[in-house]
Formats: C-alpha cells, sequence, structure tokens
C-alpha cells in the first residue's frame, strides 16, 4: 500500500494512500446498489491535521506514481467526507459503529420494499464505507495474514464485533473505529495489537530468542 505526501496549490499538506479490499460481500443482490462504487477499492486522501478526508472511486492505474500537480487533480475529483461524518468517524467507536452496520440493511430491505424511498435516502446520506461487508487483509510484522472484517452475529449472540482471523485463530475488538476500513495496513495492525496486548511477563532470560514485536532486548 503505497503513502504518498503531497501539498496542494494552497499549501495545505496531504497523505494519500490506496484501498483495496479483499471482497464486499452485500447481504441481498439488492444492496449491490449500495455497494457498486467500492467494488474496486478507493484512494484516501486525509490532511496531515486530520481535519479533511476525501474518496476516490474507483482507483487510477499508477497512481502512486503521478506528479504532485498530477495528484491534486484527483484530490479535487475526489469526494469530501462532510465535517460532521468526519467527526462522527473519528469519534464513534463499538456499539454506535455497530448501528451503522443496521442502517446498511434497512436500506436493503428499503431497496426490495420501496426502491424509490432507499434511492432517495442514499442521496441523502452517502452510505459510509464501513456500512458495507469490507474484508481487508494485512501482513503482521512477523508475517502472518489477518483479515479483518465486522462480524454482525458473534458466536453466542451480542453486538457485532471487528473479527481479526488468522488461520484457526480469533481475534475480536469490540471498540473499533468506525473509519476502519480506510486504515492503513501499519494501523490495522495497532488495532490487532489493541484487540489482544500481551501480558507482562517480565524481562526475558539473558540470550534468549525475541519471539514478539514488543519483547525487550535482553541485556
Amino acid at each position: 500500500m503505497p503513502v504518498r505526501e503531497f501539498r496542494d496549490g494552497k499549501g495545505t499538506e496531504w497523505r494519500a494512500w490506496d484501498v483495496e479490499p479483499d471482497e464486499l460481500n452485500p447481504r441481498t443482490q439488492d444492496e449491490v446498489y449500495l455497494a457498486q462504487l467500492y467494488f474496486t477499492g478507493w484512494i484516501v486522501f486525509e490532511n496531515t491535521g486530520g481535519t479533511e478526508k476525501r474518496r476516490l472511486y474507483p482507483i487510477p492505474k499508477g497512481w502512486h506514481e503521478l506528479a504532485d500537480a498530477e495528484l491534486e487533480v484527483l484530490l479535487q475529483k475526489a469526494e469530501i467526507v462532510p465535517p460532521r461524518k468526519l467527526r462522527s468517524e473519528k469519534q464513534t467507536t463499538g456499539a454506535d459503529a455497530a448501528k451503522a452496520v443496521e442502517r446498511a440493511a434497512t436500506l436493503a430491505e428499503q431497496l426490495v420494499d420501496n426502491p424509490e424511498q432507499a434511492r432517495e435516502s442514499v442521496r441523502e446520506e452517502t452510505p459510509d464505507i464501513t456500512d458495507l461487508s469490507v474484508v481487508r487483509t494485512f501482513r503482521y510484522p512477523g508475517g502472518r495474514i489477518w483479515a479483518v472484517c465486522i462480524l454482525q452475529r458473534p458466536e453466542g449472540g451480542g453486538a457485532p464485533v471487528l473479527r481479526f482471523t488468522a488461520g484457526a485463530r480469533d481475534i475480536d475488538l469490540v471498540e473499533w473505529p468506525k473509519d476502519w476500513a480506510d486504515y492503513q495496513d501499519a494501523d490495522l495492525v495497532k488495532l490487532l495489537r489493541t484487540a489482544a496486548p500481551r501480558r507482562n511477563r517480565g524481562t526475558p532470560a539473558p540470550g534468549a530468542p525475541r519471539r514478539r514485536w514488543d519483547d525487550r532486548p535482553t541485556p
């Protein structure tokens, strides 16, 4: 996932990176209407102060090799995340974020029962990317590949969780940032570490190998 930094004509500094979901699974055929713009992934533009975000889809081929002036052209074409929604993405976690998932399901039902009303709702409020069943994969520093997605119906019931899966291992995060699907891989690694913090086992024995990212070096 290449990250580009550039400055626009007004002097504002921006970061840009692409997000390519491995799979989008609309719950019904009608919900494809909500998901169709995101099937090919998107580019996130965010100013360095974190006060403005934009999304551009689909991803232009070779975008990360463009000159800064050409990146600014893409920036102007990108969809602006409204300030209210941006504040919600940065502040909303856990159960409130799960409500966004339920919102997508409601819109899907409306598409079946009253398509015109549903389309009007979509026009009034562009659905958040996390309203959709996005599956992201990333590589942990140790080399293991993890997949992460919102699990709407965890085993045993309860509220939705953000589930990290690698092989037969599942790790759930009950409080997650609503804009997790926009995260760079390094930030997804941090979320995984938040979900499964390591217990402090003291200082390893002299000469013992370091097995995890946060092992303290031996004297």
